[in-house]
């Protein structure tokens, strides 16, 4: 019933013409993780609620390009006024091979370009993020994600490390990406651990050697700006990420923005979760909440 009505009353907002005046000008941000095939068994991984099936990527895409201008976040970025009309940018987040398996065909199908944010140490050491391991439910990774980095890798070694490293993108596969024109890649930290948790050189650290590689790998295809591991923002680096060359830093917080602004180290994306992808009754919601 709560879904029925959050359907019933975002669809009235875009039917009056709500829904449009709320992002003129402005950008929303949509973040997605995983694309993975249709009609995929349920296989036994873990966070399967990042995952999006390939009909429901393309069917949202397009119905966002029917009400929204496709976006690249680069060219965002560069603006210092606001927007001609509403527009949409697309990110993933963290590296995964099925972005370029399976929603790299759909965003050259429809000319969408979009952003991903790489975790670099899953590109260059093939290391599979923690939360990977087998027998790691999502309860227990959300508990563990609250834990101080020791305490967490001394629980988590009661889990197998396992083997994903099949799972990430490769270099070549990111070159191939960023000749085509329409992905770009930006920072998302080098192992993918919650920057506001470990001290503020160690965070640093991190960051710089992602930026690093991707300098290295993909010079020609960076956007200057970092998407914060798990959204978890910390306000001491500002400086120095802009030093690096940053532009602007995005987390988690659902959202909408004209120009980078006052609040360009901590931006608002808006997450595509795999229940909301394939509810096209929850769409203009997931608009509506990003206000």
């Amino acid at each position: 019933m709560r879904t029925l009505l959050k359907a019933s009353f975002a669809r009235a907002a875009a039917a009056t013409g709500a829904l449009g005046r709320r992002h003129a000008g402005r950008l929303v941000v949509l973040t997605f993780h995983r694309v993975r095939p249709d009609g995929e068994e349920s296989a036994a991984r873990p966070m399967r609620a990042l995952e999006t099936p390939a009909a429901d990527f393309r069917r949202l895409l397009v119905w966002m390009r029917a009400r929204y201008e496709p976006l690249a976040l680069a060219d965002w970025l560069a603006r210092a006024a606001p927007l001609p009309r509403a527009s949409f940018a697309v990110t993933f987040d963290d590296g995964w091979a099925d972005n370029f398996e399976h929603a790299f065909p759909v965003l050259r199908e429809l000319g969408i370009p979009a952003t991903i944010f790489l975790a670099t140490g899953a590109v260059e050491d093939r290391t599979p993020f923690w939360w990977q391991r087998p027998g790691l439910d999502d309860a227990e990774t959300e508990r563990l994600k609250r834990l101080p980095p020791d305490e967490r890798a001394a629980r988590l070694a009661a889990y197998p490390a396992g083997d994903a490293a099949a799972d990430f993108l490769t270099w070549d596969q990111i070159r191939e990406l960023g000749r085509s024109g329409l992905v770009r890649f930006g920072a998302h930290g080098h192992g993918h651990g919650l920057l506001d948790q470990v001290p503020r050189a160690e965070a640093l650290a991190d960051v710089r050697r992602c930026w690093e590689l991707l300098h290295r790998h993909a010079p020609d295809a960076l956007v200057p700006a970092l998407a914060w591991p798990n959204g978890n923002a910390r306000g001491d680096l500002a400086g120095d990420l802009e030093a690096l060359g940053l532009r602007a830093a995005f987390g988690t917080a659902r959202g909408a923005a004209a120009v980078p602004g006052a609040a360009r180290w901590n931006l608002p994306r808006n997450d595509v979760d795999r229940r909301v992808a394939q509810r096209p009754g929850l769409w203009n919601w997931l608009l509506w909440r990003a206000n």
